[in-house]
């Protein structure tokens, strides 16, 4: 199977640019790459260098390479319109000098829906008006994507107004192909309910780029029983190093060689960097996996 290898900073608790409890970038990158990888994601703005040289420098040293950046932001609030354009304008930019290829974007995780993680039956929901102009935003950020040569890829996320299966395809209906791609990210496929190879499948045309992430079954079913909210659970180590938890790799590696993907995978270990000291451990259990049951069969 043709895929590429990359992690990220969010596997590290790197979720905000500012918080104190991040590790310095420094040693993100170099436990990134000691850990075997060739790429990393960018993680929020602000949290590796900006400045063109400097980012080239720091990840050229470390021989990884820079494959896609985030938009996290809040999608759902027309009111935050503006700032989200000026943040993608500035995201692509960067992307697009380190040669970086997609753009994940994924709505702010926020209240009520953090408390409803998981929560299908019950979670809050937008009002037609809310969803449309949230479309329109998302319009938006495809249109900027589309000046850069850099490819926009919508990730359903727990925690968010895009979470569940109706979410994603009523998102996917409303959104024009060459405007906005798919990101499939397993672990919050199975959060939410979501079986990743059914949307893998369904999209197939779309999907572009792939998170893998694993999840504690016993973790995630105490999470949706007691209403606990996503950060919470993050805490409690919700995700888990791929392999350990119970997405089915097996059936994704089947579901990846049937629509024929091919192209990059990013290893993600959403985790409180207050909390968390064996990052690189848990990285390298994680490509030692991929590398066993799904590069080699």
């Amino acid at each position: 199977m043709e895929l590429k290898i990359a992690n990220a900073p969010c596997s590290w608790g790197i979720e905000f640019a500012d918080n104190p409890a991040n590790p310095t970038w420094q040693t993100v990158l170099d436990e990134i790459s000691g850990a075997g990888y060739g790429a990393t994601e960018l993680g929020p703005l602000g949290y590796l260098p900006t400045e063109p040289s400097t980012l080239q420098s720091a990840l050229a040293s470390r021989e990884l390479g820079l494959v896609a950046g985030t938009l996290f932001v809040h999608l759902h609030k027309p009111e935050a319109r503006d700032a989200i354009y000026e943040t993608t304008h500035k995201t692509c930019e960067i992307l697009k000098q380190q040669g970086a290829s997609y753009l994940v974007v994924i709505d702010h995780v926020s209240s009520p829906r953090t408390d409803q993680a998981g929560q299908v039956d019950t979670a809050t929901r937008l009002t037609d008006e809310q969803w449309d102009a949230m479309m329109e935003t998302l319009r938006g950020v495809g249109k900027i994507c589309a000046e850069y040569g850099i490819t926009p890829t919508l990730h359903a996320h727990a925690g968010t107004y895009i979470e569940y299966r109706d979410e994603l395809d009523k998102a996917m209906r409303d959104l024009p192909p060459e405007l906005m791609s798919l990101c499939v990210d397993t672990g919050h496929c199975v959060y939410a309910g979501m079986d990743p190879c059914d949307v893998l499948r369904t999209y197939k045309d779309r999907v572009k780029y792939l998170h893998f992430k694993d999840i504690n079954a016993e973790v995630h079913a105490q999470s949706i029983a007691k209403d606990t909210d996503f950060y919470t659970a993050i805490g409690n180590n919700i995700f888990c190093p791929l392999g350990q938890g119970c997405v089915d790799f097996d059936a994704v590696r089947q579901t990846l060689h049937e629509i024929d993907f091919k192209g990059w995978v990013t290893v993600e270990q959403d985790t409180d960097p207050a909390a968390k000291s064996d990052a690189k451990t848990d990285a390298e259990k994680s490509r030692a996996f991929i590398e066993k049951a799904v590069l080699a069969s």
